[in-house]
């Protein structure tokens, strides 16, 4: 078929000039982006090298203190320096001392019992005193010469003045000069300047006019922060990057490198980069003038449609071509795209089916990880109970033949009565704990709430008569089907929980409500109230926010197993009128004998 025949001989030029233009203009912006891209990684490779130079410093003055330490005890346990400082002959002592730190390579450090200084720099009085305490300390001191790093010990071997008497000062110290910067410098892979602490340039790799020009740049703080650790100055030779690292006391360590010497390789690669587009883009040409005209429409009606199902819509129009694969290519891309839709459809659906599996899955997992725990906690608690029901037994039959033996109207009798009656109810308790999660006893009893609450109150009081347990209850509260010693031992432990929380000046309060289904029993304390990450664990066998001596972590994993044994449950929170926690006890109520009074239709009050 001839071109004049298709129509599409005048749209030749038009895509050729199209497509050499957008690779003009798609290689432009990536060849910026290119170089920008190089000269970013270059800058920040170097600059992150850089930065790690004072860490390298910081490695070297650690391993050179621990040496400095060893060659300053060593001077300090010369044979005969003791003797010679303690006979007042400082002459000989100093020529041991310095055959000794001469071997060493470094200069020796000495003073004398009565504080003259034979050697070294002068010392500072608190590292005079360190070492009259029988430490080796490691300083650093600038003089006005030179930095030293300065090693002493005690003579004598280290002990204090006290035990064995003051025998001076021995030590050794090495100059901070341009040896350390060239050993650092080659550490680092970079120039390194040492400046004093009076701000003068002491040694540097670099030439004189450069580390003086970034000596006094630094100095000015015309540094421009690169990082957090480098900084760059501008100097007669150009832009510096510079990491500074203090030595305290001795003054500053600056690393630095040439900004041209680490982005030397950038006018290669721009080079490079130059070249290698100019070819793509010659060659993208000589291409393109072969298959613009028959490619362009077609695939990019293909590549629109495709890019439109990427987005969900299966509608869009797909182009035909009169070239026999790519119409083919169309027809098969419309049949793919009817088969994906249907297979998206059908996927969602799977998808929802799975995330419902999931959930289920999960909520199966977590409730049989909770039976688990509660299986094992059960266990256990059989085993303690079992282990000290017998004791609380026999120490309840010591105290019936002391109340046997008390004369009559005795003050004492109602303690003792008391006594037995909590011990008879450890007794009782450890049987609940036994049998935690047996079946339910249907003859197990039930109690009035309001009395039981009175008694708890009563006992609070009786421990410790600075708490006060305020009891409210609404009238007509009606029974609830658990044992009364069972709510007694719920109550008492939240009860008790309330008074450590809050403290025992702190009053409580025990509200009894009345439900259509339930009656909730509240015990609200003032305390600090309940810590959301503690509150998700608080039912959780063992756990306690209390010390080892005064909590296991029992009491309301047992309290929250006796409310769900008979049918109630527990949870806590904080209060709603202001600060301190609040512990909800939610028991079902008892079934209202025949005649009996609604308590729904009483009047809120107070019980007295």
């Amino acid at each position: 078929m001839s071109a004049s025949s298709t129509g599409r001989v005048p749209l030749v030029g038009a895509l050729l000039l199209a497509l050499a233009s957008a690779l003009v203009l798609a290689l432009l912006p990536a060849g910026v982006a290119l170089d920008r891209r190089i000269d970013g990684v270059l800058r920040a490779t170097a600059i992150e090298d850089l930065g790690r130079a004072p860490m390298i410093l910081e490695d070297r003055t650690a391993a050179r203190e621990e040496a400095l330490t060893m060659h300053a005890m060593s001077v300090a346990t010369t044979a005969g320096v003791a003797e010679a400082l303690a006979a007042g002959r400082g002459d000989e002592a100093l020529a041991m001392a310095s055959a000794t730190a001469a071997m060493y390579g470094e200069d020796p450090v000495l003073v004398a019992p009565d504080g003259s200084w034979l050697a070294g720099p002068p010392l500072p009085d608190e590292a005079v005193e360190e070492v009259r305490r029988g430490g080796a300390p490691v300083l650093y001191l600038d003089d006005g010469d030179m930095p030293r790093s300065v090693a002493l010990a005690p003579v004598g071997g280290g002990a204090s003045e006290e035990a064995a008497g003051w025998m001076g000062i021995a030590g050794t110290s090495v100059p901070m000069d341009s040896t350390l910067a060239t050993t650092l410098a080659a550490l680092a892979r970079a120039d390194v300047t040492l400046i004093g602490a009076d701000g003068r340039l002491v040694a540097s790799t670099l030439s004189a006019d450069t580390a003086q020009a970034v000596t006094s740049a630094v100095a000015a703080g015309a540094a421009r922060a690169l990082s957090e650790k480098v900084d760059e100055v501008m100097t007669g030779v150009g832009a510096i990057w510079v990491a500074p690292a203090e030595v305290p006391g001795a003054g500053t360590v600056l690393f630095t490198r040439a900004v041209d010497e680490e982005l030397a390789a950038l006018p290669g690669v721009r080079r490079s980069a130059l070249l290698a587009g100019a070819l793509t883009l010659v060659l993208a040409l000589g291409v393109g003038v072969v298959v613009a005209l028959s490619l362009a429409r077609p695939v990019g009606g293909l590549a629109a449609a495709a890019g439109r199902v990427a987005e969900g819509d299966f509608a869009a129009p797909v182009p035909a071509s009169n070239i026999e694969e790519l119409d083919r290519l169309g027809r098969a891309f419309r049949t793919m795209r009817t088969s994906l839709q249907a297979r998206l459809a059908e996927l969602a659906e799977a998808n929802t089916a799975l995330e419902d599996r999931q959930r289920r899955l999960a909520g199966l997992q977590a409730e049989l990880i909770r039976q688990d725990r509660l299986a094992s906690s059960a266990r256990m608690a059989a085993e303690l109970a079992h282990e000290i029901r017998n004791p609380v037994a026999n120490v309840r039959n010591c105290l019936e033949v002391v109340r046997r033996g008390l004369p009559e109207g005795s003050e004492s009798t109602p303690f003792v009565d008391m006594a037995i009656d909590e011990l008879l109810r450890m007794h009782e308790l450890a049987e609940h704990l036994l049998d935690l999660n047996r079946p339910i006893d249907p003859g197990a009893g039930d109690c009035d709430p309001v009395e039981v609450a009175r008694q708890v109150a009563m006992l609070a009081a009786v421990g410790d008569t600075s708490v006060e347990v305020d009891v409210r209850a609404d009238p007509g509260v009606p029974r609830v089907p658990i044992p009364p010693d069972a709510l007694k031992q719920i109550l008492f432990n939240l009860v008790d929980n309330a008074r450590e929380a809050a403290g025992s000046d702190r009053p409580i309060a025990l509200a009894i409500r009345v439900d259509p289904a339930t009656v909730t029993l509240d015990v609200l304390d003032r305390g600090p109230g309940i810590d959301p990450e503690v509150a998700a664990h608080l039912f959780d066998p063992f756990f306690t926010t209390k010390d080892a001596v005064t909590g296991v972590g029992l009491g309301l994993f047992v309290a929250e197993g006796l409310a769900r044994r008979y049918g109630g449950r527990m949870e806590a929170g904080d209060r709603d009128d202001g600060p301190g926690a609040r512990f909800r006890v939610e028991l079902p109520r008892q079934a209202a004998a025949p005649g009996a009074a609604d308590p729904e239709s009483a009047e809120p009050g107070r019980a007295e």
